[in-house]
């Protein structure tokens, strides 16, 4: 699919991407590990909730940030802007699939300049570079600021090249017993799996998410988790099916993402994206998530926290309620495509162009007035 002429032109007016980061005054990787986290707590983005769940791993996650930064750019990398004087801004971006990244932990120090920079900046170094086939960010709907940006860029992207979908986010005991119904068949992923892998991924979350997860490349990872390998840690996909007794239809799967622990607070990294057919009568949701969930736990078998976080439509949350789930947050899974570039690229850059000219005509109003609120966000 080529670009349209609007996208070229786009495209035409970027820095090449030896000069992208200096254009925007951004950085790369300029603050340490230690700085990195200090900025987010400094920021009030490890709220407590979120803090709670973190801090018993910190060491290890700080380890595994270390690795994954040693890598240069092709694991992990950080963008910051401005400075401790007029207030900083840093967003992080990690390779999630072999050829796709997720945008995350954007924070801001009152400085809507600064989180527009690395916005920008970021956009503009995805593009030049040409390789990636996906991003995508995860955020908070409650989140006011990363909701009305990216809650709304499908309006500008298009639905062809992006989609912005809520989940229900649990936390489920990793040693709770799960009911299974011997109706219910769930079965390994195998090769000969792989088209009854695309029909219930592309019914349960569409087409996007199917291209952005790479499930018709490398189902289980092989390639990104070489990549990781390189630095000592590891990054596998693990999935299963679920049919009704002697049908040949999915009718939902588990899919198991594993990661170094924490390159996302949230843990997102090693997320159970649990798929049901959206067709799927409520009276059968129960069983086939609970046996869903039941078989995928082996793949938690070595997983450092006490509960495996679950991502969910809301057709199954009255069900993991049910098994003994916790309830944490909502998320929007918000991904974009690559010929989808560009397009981000305008509504970022339009979104910050009208709230910088809100505010500079608010200052104008008031000489005592230096900044305008924090671009904070949860990305997640």
């Amino acid at each position: 699919m080529s670009l349209d002429t609007f996208d070229q032109e786009t495209v035409d007016s970027l820095p090449r991407l030896p000069d992208v980061y200096d254009a925007y005054g951004v950085q790369v990787n300029a603050l340490s590990v230690s700085e990195i986290f200090a900025l987010y707590e400094h920021t009030g983005f490890l709220y407590p909730e979120k803090a709670a769940r973190l801090f018993p791993h910190l060491g290890q996650v700080r380890e595994n940030w270390r690795r994954m930064l040693d890598a240069g750019e092709s694991l992990l990398y950080v963008l910051t802007a401005g400075d401790k004087k007029r207030g900083r801004a840093s967003l992080a971006v990690w390779r999630t699939t072999h050829h796709g990244w997720m945008s995350q932990h954007l924070v801001c120090e009152n400085n809507p300049y600064a989180s527009r920079a690395v916005m920008l900046a970021a956009a503009a170094g995805a593009i030049r570079k040409g390789s990636d086939l996906s991003a995508q960010n995860w955020f908070r709907p409650e989140n006011r600021f990363p909701a009305r940006v990216f809650g709304s860029m499908v309006q500008t992207i298009g639905e062809r090249l992006s989609s912005v979908q809520r989940h229900a986010y649990f936390a489920l005991p990793r040693r709770l017993l799960l009911p299974t119904e011997k109706r219910i068949r769930v079965v390994p992923y195998s090769p000969s799996h792989r088209q009854a892998l695309l029909e219930i991924a592309s019914a349960a979350r569409g087409s996007i998410y199917v291209m952005a997860e790479e499930l018709q490349q490398d189902v289980e990872f092989n390639a990104v988790d070489e990549l990781y390998r390189s630095v000592g840690l590891r990054r596998t996909r693990h999935v299963w099916l679920a049919y009704r007794a002697n049908k040949d239809e999915p009718i939902g799967a588990a899919i198991v993402y594993r990661g170094p622990l924490g390159v996302n607070f949230s843990y997102l990294e090693n997320r159970c994206d649990l798929l049901l057919h959206p067709t799927l009568p409520e009276s059968e949701v129960s069983e086939v998530a609970s046996s869903l969930l039941s078989a995928s736990s082996a793949a938690y078998q070595d997983f450092e926290l006490d509960e495996i976080p679950v991502i969910a439509e809301e057709m199954a949350t009255h069900v993991l309620f049910k098994l003994g789930a916790e309830f944490l947050r909502h998320y929007c899974q918000g991904i974009w495509l690559k010929n989808g570039h560009p397009r981000f690229y305008r509504h970022v850059d339009g979104f910050y162009s009208k709230l910088l000219a809100r505010m500079e005509k608010h200052e104008l109003g008031d000489p005592r007035l230096h900044h305008g609120r924090p671009a904070q966000g949860d990305a997640p």
